[in-house]
């Protein structure tokens, strides 16, 4: 196992994530995100430190590189809808 890899898993397991589905897209088709969206408010240093976490595994991972920043730009007030996308890229 190399050390990206392990990274990976270590990720899953610290966001309590690990018995995730896997899908073909990384970004889901025809859902539009915004600043002025409506919903559930999250924790933003949780989504801040999973945004960073994808970041650097997106250093050798470059198919997740659209999707980490595409929903990195809300990182100042996430809501459920954002850490749903997130958690898509997982």
């Amino acid at each position: 196992m190399d050390s990206q890899e392990k990274f990976a898993k270590e990720i899953l397991k610290k966001f309590k994530i690990k018995n995730c589905a896997k899908v073909n897209t990384l970004v889901e088709c025809g859902v539009k995100m915004s600043n002025n969206d409506e919903g559930e408010k999250i924790n933003s240093t949780t989504f801040k430190s999973l945004v960073g976490s994808l970041r650097y595994l997106s250093c050798t991972h470059l198919n997740i590189l659209y999707g980490v920043g595409l929903v990195s730009r809300f990182m100042k007030t996430p809501i459920m809808t954002h850490f749903k996308a997130l958690k898509r890229i997982l």
